[in-house]
């Protein structure tokens, strides 16, 4: 088999995907305030600046920009760490925790409705190769 072809072909259909304006939608939550929300949200509510900025491969000083702008926006707030004075902790706010989960409902709304087009069986097929590319993925990134 010939995994180069391949992985050409996966690329360019990825690059397409990406475009197509639903797909947009889709990937809303791997951006900016959304990507840091969700984070938040799947992290306990709160996170150190350096954390987000390792976790989704920005600059420390690209996060300290949104996290000021999510602030303002009544997102998040920042304080000091009740176990380490000298850093600050991250936390979500009630307004950015009601932004975030309605957000990703739409999200998983118009995946739910993409998943259901494909069927059961293709639809769990999908989602298996998915996890087994992450797992791969992961484990390179470990070498």
């Amino acid at each position: 088999m010939e995994y180069r072809a391949l992985a050409e072909k996966l690329v360019d259909l990825q690059t397409i995907l990406r475009l197509e304006p639903v797909n947009q939608q889709l990937s809303i939550l791997e951006r900016g305030t959304f990507l840091c929300l969700h984070y938040l949200l799947v992290n306990n509510a709160q996170a150190h600046p350096k954390e987000l900025s390792r976790k989704m491969a920005v600059s420390t000083a690209r996060i300290a920009a949104l996290l000021k702008h999510m602030e303002q926006e009544g997102l998040i707030v920042r304080k000091a760490d009740p176990a380490d004075s000298r850093k600050i902790i991250v936390t979500l706010t009630c307004r950015g925790e009601q932004l975030i989960k309605a957000k990703r409902a739409e999200v998983v709304e118009i995946m739910a409705d993409v998943l259901e087009e494909l069927g059961p069986e293709e639809a769990e097929t999908y989602l298996r190769i998915q996890k087994k590319l992450l797992q791969n993925f992961i484990r390179r990134a470990r070498q």
